[in-house]
C-alpha cells in the first residue's frame, strides 16, 4: 500500500476490471464457462484491491464506481462454495482497502466507513441467509480494519485498553484533530441495523452482530469525549456494560448451546446502557425499518429491545422525543403484515405512553389516525387499520385505559375549525403543536367508539368509573357537531352518533339508546335541544347516583367559548333541575350558573337557563325565588321573541308557588312589562301576557295595593278589547284575567257581569253587550279613569288586527256615548269623530268599517248629542278667540 503507480495505466485497468466485473453470471446459472468467468472476477477483485491501494489515492468518484460495480457480488449464489467464497473474501479484502486508503482524517475516513456500511445495510437484512451472513462478516472486518486505524495499527483490543486513561486522552492514541468525534460514527444509526441479526435464525450471524455491536461501543468508549459528556462514574458504568457484552459474546463462541432469547436478552441490557441520550434517540427513531425486517425471530427481537430501552430509559426523553419515536413505531405498525407483530410493535407504543408521556403518544396516534382519514378509507384496509387495532390496545391496557379515555374526553373540550377551503389555507397534522383540527376530532370521535365496542372488561370498567364525564363529553359534543351542520359539515353528527350508540350499548343504557336512533339525527334548533333533555331525563332515572358530578361538570361548561356546547350544557341542566333532590351546596352552584348565564349571549342558552331556575323542586328553590324574579324581569324585555314567551312561561310557574312578600318588590314593574307584551303578533305571547297580569292580581292586595290599582286602570282597556281575540287562547286569558282583576276594583255589579253570558260568549253582539254594560259601570263608578281608558284605547285605533280596531271603535264610542265629563269630551270628541269618519272611508277591513258607521250612529243618536256638539264647538270657538287675541297683542 501506498506505493506509487502511473496514474494512467491505472485508470485504464480499472475500466476493464470494473468492465469484466459488470457480467453477472447469475442471469445465466452457473455452467462451465461461467464458473470460470467467476474465477476470473475472484481474481480482478484481488487486482482491484491492488490498484485501490497504490498512489495517487483513488477520487471520491471512481471510489464510488468500483463499489458499485462490485456491491452485487455479496448477492451471488452460495454455491459452489470453492468458487464463490475466494470471490467474497476478495471482495470484502476490496472494501477494507477503500476504507484503508481513504480520508486524510478521522473524519473524512469515518464518513467512508459510514457510506460503504450503508451500501451493505441491504445485505444485512436480506431474507437470503447467506447474503446476511455476507454482510454481516464484511461489516465486522471493516470495524476491525476501523478500528486498528483508531490504534494507529497497534493491535490493541478494548481489553488491553487502558480504561481509566480514555477519558479524555490518550498517549497511544492519534490528536483529536485525527480521531472522529463518538458522534460522527452515527451509534445509534448503526446498532438498530445490527441489532436484529442478534436475534437471527442463523446461529453463526447472531454471534458475528453480537461482535459487530462490540466493536462499534469498543471504537465509541476509545474515542475523545466532549468535555462536559459526563462523570467518571458513567464512564465506568459503560465500561463494566461493554464487559458484559464481551463475555457473552465468549458464550457465544465456546457454546453454541446456550438459549439464544437469553443471550438476546443479555445483549440488549448491554446496549441499553452503552447508548448515549442521542444514540438511544436515533436507535428509537430509526426502529421501523429493523420492526419490518424480513425475519420474524428479528423483527421480535427489535420490538423487544425497543420496550426495553423505553421501560429503563423512557425519562430521558422529552415531548419532541416521544413524538418522533411514537410516529416510528406506528410507521412500522402500519408496514408490518403480520397480525401478531403488528400487536407486539402496539405493546411496545403501550409502553411508550406508560413509561414517558402518554399524553403525547396519544396525540401522535389520533394525529396518524385523522390523516389516514382523510387519504385513505380506513373501513377497507386490508389487514385491518393499525390505529384501530392501536386505539384497542389502549382500551385494553389496565394502566393505558383510564388515561386514553380522559384524553379522548379532553379534546371534545377543544372548539371545532370549520373546514377552510385547500386552495387558501390548510390545516397542518404534522405536530402537536397543531392537532386541534376538525379530523383530529373525527379521529377522537372514532377512536372513542373503539374504545366502547373494543375496551374489553378493562375499557368498560374505566367507562363507568368516568360515566359522568364521558356522558358530559358526548352531549357537548352533540351541540357542537350540531354547529357544523348548520356549516353544512353532516359527517361529524353522524360518526358522533355513532359513539353514543357504542356508550349506550357498553354501559348498558338501551333507552338511551333508543332515544338517539329515534332523534338523533334531527337537526332543527328545538329538537336537539329537546333531544338532550330526554337523555338527561332518562340519565336521572336511570342512574340518580351520576347525576351531581354531571351537573357539577356542565355548569362549570356553561362558560365555555362555543355557543353550541354552552347550549347543549344548558339544556342539559334545564332537565336535570327537576331531579335535583338532595343537592345541597351543588343547588346553590346551579342557581348561580343559571342566573349568571342567563345574559349569555345566545338566545338557547338564556331561555334554558331561566326554564332550569323554573324547574328546581320549589321546596329547594324557594330561598332563591328572589333571584329567579330578577332574572324573569330581565328577560321579559328579551329581544328575542322566544325568550321573552319563556319568560312568561316561567312567570306564571312562579308565581303558583311564590309568597307575597317575594312577588311584592317586583309586582309594578312586572305589570309595566306584561303591559309591553300584550300587544305581541304572537298569539301564545299575548295569551300569556294577560295570563300572567291576572296572577299578579293575586299579590296586589297588600301593601303595593294602591299602585298595583293604577297599573289595573291602564291594563283594562286592553283586556276588554281582546277579550273579543282571533285567537281563543287569548280570549280565554283575557276572560280569565277580569275574574281576578274585580275583586281590586270593588265595584258594585263587576262580578255579576264578569259572569254573565254576554261576557262568556264568543258571538261578536255578546261582547258588544258586554262592552256597553262594562262602559255604563265605568262612567259611573270611575270616571277618572275614563281619560286613562280613551288614551289606550285611541292608540289600538292602528292596531295590526282589524278586529281589535273595530273593539277600540266601538268601546271609545262607548266612553264618549255615556261620559258627562266636559273634560274627556273636549279633547277627544272631535278627534274620535274625525278618525271614525276617516277610516269608514278609507279602511279595507269590512269589520273595521263596520264598526265606524255603528260607531257614529251611536253619537249621532244621542238624546245629548246636539247639546254636547254645541258645547263641543262653544268652547272650541272660545279657545280660538283667546288664541287670536293673544296674537294681536303680540
Amino acid at each position: 500500500m501506498g506505493t506509487s503507480f502511473p496514474l494512467k495505466r491505472r485508470d485504464q485497468m480499472l475500466d476493464y476490471i470494473l468492465t469484466l466485473m459488470g457480467y453477472d453470471v447469475a442471469d445465466e446459472g452457473f455452467n462451465d464457462s461461467n464458473l470460470e468467468l467467476l474465477r476470473t472476477q475472484a481474481l480482478a477483485l484481488s487486482a482491484c484491491t491492488t490498484l485501490v491501494s497504490v498512489e495517487p489515492k483513488l477520487t471520491i468518484e471512481t471510489r464510488n464506481l468500483v463499489m458499485k460495480a462490485t456491491l452485487g457480488f455479496f448477492a451471488v449464489p452460495n454455491n459452489p462454495a470453492e468458487v464463490v467464497n475466494p470471490l467474497i473474501d476478495n471482495l470484502i479484502t476490496l472494501y477494507c482497502a477503500i476504507l484503508l486508503t481513504s480520508g486524510e482524517d478521522g473524519r473524512s475516513r469515518t464518513e467512508q466507513l459510514l457510506h460503504i456500511l450503508r451500501q451493505i445495510d441491504q445485505f444485512v437484512s436480506s431474507p437470503v441467509e447467506y447474503q446476511r451472513k455476507r454482510g454481516c462478516i464484511a461489516v465486522y472486518e471493516l470495524l476491525h480494519k476501523f478500528q486498528s486505524l483508531c490504534s494507529h495499527g497497534s493491535g490493541i483490543n478494548s481489553k488491553q485498553i487502558d480504561r481509566a486513561r480514555l477519558g479524555n486522552s490518550s498517549s497511544n492514541l492519534p490528536t483529536p484533530y485525527v480521531l472522529p468525534s463518538r458522534e460522527a460514527l452515527c451509534v445509534g444509526e448503526r446498532v438498530i441495523t445490527y441489532l436484529p441479526r442478534c436475534a437471527d435464525t442463523d446461529s453463526e450471524v447472531r454471534k458475528i452482530s453480537a461482535q459487530i455491536l462490540d466493536l462499534c461501543f469498543s471504537i465509541a468508549l476509545s474515542l475523545p469525549r466532549p468535555v462536559m459528556s459526563g462523570s467518571g462514574v458513567e464512564l465506568e458504568i459503560s465500561y463494566r456494560a461493554l464487559s458484559s457484552l464481551e463475555d457473552v459474546i465468549a458464550i457465544l463462541k465456546s457454546d453454541a448451546s446456550i438459549d439464544p432469547s437469553e443471550v438476546f436478552n443479555r445483549i440488549v441490557s448491554s446496549i441499553c446502557t452503552l447508548l448515549t441520550k442521542d444514540e438511544l434517540l436515533a436507535v428509537l427513531h430509526g426502529s421501523a425499518a429493523s420492526i419490518c425486517d424480513k425475519i420474524k425471530q428479528s423483527a421480535e427481537g427489535t420490538i423487544q429491545a425497543v420496550s426495553e430501552f423505553v421501560i429503563k430509559r423512557g425519562k430521558e426523553l422529552n415531548e419532541n422525543d416521544i413524538s418522533r419515536t411514537t410516529q416510528s413505531l406506528l410507521s412500522a405498525a402500519v408496514h408490518v403484515t403480520e397480525k401478531n407483530l403488528r400487536q407486539e410493535t402496539l405493546a411496545a407504543i403501550c409502553f411508550l405512553a406508560e413509561n414517558t408521556s402518554s399524553k403525547v403518544v396519544f396525540n401522535e396516534v389520533l394525529i396518524a389516525a385523522g390523516r389516514d382519514i382523510v387519504t385513505k378509507d380506513v373501513s377497507r384496509l386490508r389487514g385491518g387499520w393499525p390505529m384501530q387495532d392501536a386505539f384497542h390496545a389502549f382500551s385494553q391496557h389496565t394502566v393505558l385505559s383510564y388515561l386514553f379515555l380522559e384524553h379522548l374526553i379532553s379534546v371534545f373540550d377543544q372548539p371545532p375549525i370549520l373546514k377552510v377551503d385547500s386552495e387558501k389555507g390548510e390545516n397542518s397534522m404534522h405536530s402537536a403543536d397543531s392537532y386541534y383540527n376538525n379530523d383530529f376530532l373525527q379521529a377522537a370521535i372514532i377512536a372513542l367508539t373503539a374504545f366502547f365496542r373494543g375496551g374489553g372488561k378493562i375499557g368498560k370498567k374505566s367507562v363507568e368509573q368516568s360515566y359522568a364525564s364521558v356522558l358530559t363529553a358526548l352531549t357537548l359534543q352533540f351541540g357542537s357537531c350540531h354547529g357544523l351542520v348548520s356549516s353544512g359539515q353532516l359527517e361529524p353528527l353522524r360518526g358522533l352518533l355513532i359513539a353514543f350508540q357504542a356508550f349506550c350499548e357498553c354501559v348498558g343504557d338501551l333507552e338511551m339508546g333508543k332515544i338517539l336512533a329515534r332523534d338523533g339525527e334531527q337537526y332543527e334548533n328545538e329538537k336537539w335541544i329537546n333531544l338532550i333533555g330526554d337523555l338527561a331525563s332518562c340519565v336521572s332515572i336511570k342512574r340518580p347516583k351520576e347525576v351531581p358530578t354531571i351537573c357539577s361538570i356542565m355548569s362549570k361548561s356553561l362558560i365555555r367559548p362555543q355557543k353550541f356546547q354552552r347550549e347543549a350544557a344548558a339544556a342539559a341542566l334545564s332537565e336535570f333541575a327537576r331531579y335535583s333532590e338532595g343537592f345541597g351546596s351543588l343547588l346553590k352552584e346551579m342557581v348561580e350558573a343559571f342566573c349568571q348565564h342567563a345574559s349569555d349571549e345566545s338566545p338557547t342558552v338564556r331561555r334554558l337557563c331561566l326554564r332550569g331556575l323554573v324547574q328546581f323542586p320549589s321546596i329547594h328553590i324557594v330561598q332563591y325565588t328572589t333571584h329567579v324574579f330578577g332574572v324573569i324581569l330581565n328577560l321579559l324585555e328579551d329581544s328575542e321573541e322566544s325568550v321573552q314567551l319563556t319568560a312568561l312561561s316561567c312567570l306564571l310557574m312562579v308565581l303558583e308557588t311564590s309568597a307575597s312578600e317575594t312577588v311584592e318588590p317586583f309586582l309594578l314593574n312586572l305589570s309595566v312589562r306584561l303591559r309591553n307584551l300584550q300587544t305581541s303578533m304572537d298569539t301564545e305571547m299575548r295569551a300569556h301576557s294577560f295570563a300572567a297580569f291576572g296572577a299578579l292580581c293575586n299579590y296586589g292586595i297588600e301593601a303595593q295595593r294602591e299602585p298595583f290599582l293604577e297599573q289595573v286602570q291602564a291594563s283594562l282597556p286592553l283586556l276588554v278589547l281582546h277579550l273579543h281575540d282571533e285567537e281563543l287562547s287569548v280570549r280565554q286569558a283575557c276572560r280569565n284575567t277580569l275574574k281576578q282583576m274585580a275583586p281590586l276594583m270593588e265595584l258594585d255589579g263587576m262580578s255579576v257581569l264578569f259572569n254573565s253570558a254576554c261576557f262568556n260568549s264568543e258571538h261578536r253582539a255578546d261582547y258588544e253587550d258586554f262592552v256597553r254594560e262594562l262602559t255604563k259601570q265605568l262612567c259611573q263608578h270611575l270616571p277618572s279613569e275614563v281619560d286613562t281608558y280613551m288614551v289606550s284605547i285611541i292608540q289600538a285605533f292602528e292596531a295590526h288586527w282589524p278586529v281589535i280596531q273595530a273593539n277600540a271603535i266601538y268601546f271609545s264610542s262607548n266612553l264618549l256615548l255615556f261620559s258627562d265629563d266636559q273634560h274627556i269630551l273636549a279633547p277627544y270628541y272631535s278627534q274620535v269623530f274625525g278618525i271614525f269618519v276617516g277610516k269608514m272611508s278609507r279602511s279595507p277591513d269590512a269589520i273595521v268599517r263596520a264598526a265606524c258607521s255603528q260607531a257614529l250612529g251611536l253619537l249621532l243618536k244621542s238624546p245629548n248629542m246636539a247639546a254636547r256638539l254645541d258645547r263641543v264647538d262653544s268652547g272650541r270657538r272660545g279657545h280660538e278667540s283667546i288664541q287670536y287675541c293673544t296674537v294681536s297683542n303680540n
